[in-house]
């Protein structure tokens, strides 16, 4: 799978920065209302450090955005094609997590993308938001806890739905890398 453009920390955390100060808004405010600390914001927003995918689905969720949309400007074109290849991606390396935006903007009632994680790679911890979420594996194997329920292991071709406002992580389960189509709504990834 190939994919253009893949946004690394600096240049995610510099768009982080854009849609904080463009809001007129604090380090210490957004802090606050997300739980995440000013210290550690910062060094995001320089791209001194990576971000967990949980914590980046708060700020988005927080700002009322997708991670689309952190990614690239919305096309307001009825019909927009995102030809293989040119799938924009976001690396989360601290967590050996790639996703590749499958739509190209997050202007949508639904969010689908293709996470693929490396051998070993996983969430650092739970995510939970609004909506609910589709996801089937494509290679490898994957595993999913949902709250407090025992893990449980998908392999390629299989497929699970749920509410997203349980906590809720992935991890690669097995050897090599290991990749799902992930389709959530509303559009909060």
């Amino acid at each position: 799978m190939s994919d253009v453009d893949v946004t690394r920390n600096g240049d995610l955390g510099r768009r982080l920065r854009q849609l904080r100060t463009t809001r007129g808004l604090s380090l210490a405010e957004v802090a606050e209302a997300t739980g995440i600390s000013p210290s550690f914001l910062s060094v995001v927003e320089n791209g001194q450090s990576d971000i967990t995918v949980s914590r980046l689905m708060r700020l988005v969720h927080w700002y009322g955005v997708s991670i689309a949309d952190l990614l690239q400007e919305p096309d307001r074109s009825p019909v927009r094609v995102v030809r293989a290849g040119e799938q924009r991606s976001l690396e989360l390396s601290d967590e050996r997590i790639r996703i590749l935006m499958l739509t190209p903007d997050g202007q949508h009632s639904m969010m689908p993308v293709i996470n693929v994680y490396g051998e070993g790679g996983g969430m650092a911890e739970a995510a939970q938001h609004d909506g609910e979420e589709f996801i089937h594996v494509l290679a490898g194997a994957i595993e999913l806890s949902i709250g407090r329920g025992e893990p449980i292991v998908l392999e390629a071709g299989d497929s699970a739905y749920y509410r997203a406002d349980t906590p809720h992580s992935f991890r690669n389960a097995g050897r090599g890398e290991a990749s799902f189509l992930g389709v959530t709504t509303p559009p909060n990834l």
